[in-house]
This record gives structure tokens, C-alpha cells and sequence, in this order.
């Protein structure tokens, strides 16, 4: 598939077939990840897979409870038993880092960077995915992370569910670069 294609074409999917996600496409999505560029080529990253439904729904639900006390504006949409976080997809990977208050923010930009060749490579066989923002609360509950199996002394930088759309993915309109300077 034309790279622009890729690029112009793939949008956040927040429905999902119950089909499941072959081990193949998953490993292809993997791989595409480890050749983003990072800082110093330290390749930081470190990847959790969980296909577990129940798992990925404690996410959601653990997700929900933090939301509605960290935003009390949105608490009441989250209140709902239906899963508005990772939107019954049979995928959540986990992009996570060691530790570390020194590089913690090039991990960070390390981790988008592997995170958006993973989307890129997703659309390109068919499959849809979306960050999950909320998600990155977990963060602050150990217990939780334990459980989905993040490391001690590891990070989770970008959450982000995939599966099989339910419907087709398609470009819509964006506004054109907003250019704040050209220095010649």
C-alpha cells in the first residue's frame, strides 16, 4: 500500500468485528514498531500483548473509575456499563519503558514514534487501532499494573487497542499546515 495511502486513510476505530487478530498480524505490527527512529538508537521500548478480554475490560473498568474521579465534569458519561475505553477490542498493546527520570521524556517520544509505525503498519493489513489517552491513569495504581503485567521499574507509555473495524476507515478533511515560521 502507498505510504500516503497509509497515512491519509487511517483514522482512530472505535468498533471492532469479534474476529480475532491472527499471532502473525500482531508480530508484523510488533516489528514495524522497532524501526521508528528513537534518540541515540536506545530503542527503549518493550512491548505487552494482552488478548485476554477479561483483562482487556478490567483495563476499561479500572480506566472508568479513575476518569470519573480525576474528571468530575466527564464522571457521569463513564458512569455507563458499557466499555468506553477500549471499545471491546480483542487487542490492547502496551508500549512500555524502563524508568528513567533522565531519558523519561525521550521514552516518551521514542514510544509515539514506534506507536505510530505500529498504526501505519495495522491499517496497511486491514486492522484498526486508537490510542487510549485515559488509559495512561493507570499509572498511578501499581496494583493494577501489576496485573496486566507491566514489569517493576517499567513505565507503560502508549496504550492502544486494535482489532478488525467494523466499519471501513476513511480520510477525513484536515487543515493545512500551520506554518509559524520560514526561516531561510
Amino acid at each position: 500500500m502507498e505510504l500516503d495511502l497509509c497515512i491519509k486513510g487511517r483514522r482512530s476505530v472505535r468498533a471492532y468485528t469479534d474476529a480475532p487478530v491472527s499471532k502473525e498480524q500482531i508480530e508484523a505490527v510488533l516489528e514495524a514498531g522497532t524501526w521508528a527512529p528513537t534518540g541515540m538508537n536506545r530503542q527503549p521500548w518493550g512491548f505487552i500483548v494482552i488478548e485476554d478480554r477479561k483483562l482487556i475490560r478490567y483495563v476499561s473498568d479500572e480506566t472508568k473509575i479513575l476518569v470519573q474521579q480525576m474528571m468530575p465534569s466527564r464522571a457521569k458519561r463513564f458512569q455507563s456499563e458499557e466499555d468506553l475505553i477500549c471499545y471491546d477490542a480483542p487487542v490492547l498493546i502496551l508500549i512500555c519503558t524502563e524508568k528513567d527520570k533522565q531519558l523519561g521524556r525521550l521514552n516518551l517520544l521514542d514510544s509515539v514514534l514506534a506507536a505510530q509505525n505500529m498504526f501505519l503498519k495495522a491499517y496497511e493489513l486491514g486492522l484498526g487501532t486508537c490510542y487510549m489517552g485515559f488509559v495512561q491513569y493507570l499509572g498511578s495504581k501499581p496494583d493494577v499494573l501489576k496485573r496486566i503485567g507491566v514489569p517493576e521499574g517499567y513505565e507503560m507509555m502508549v496504550p492502544f487497542i486494535m482489532g478488525h473495524p467494523k466499519t471501513k476507515q476513511g480520510a477525513e478533511k484536515r487543515n493545512k499546515p500551520s506554518v509559524l515560521k520560514w526561516i531561510k
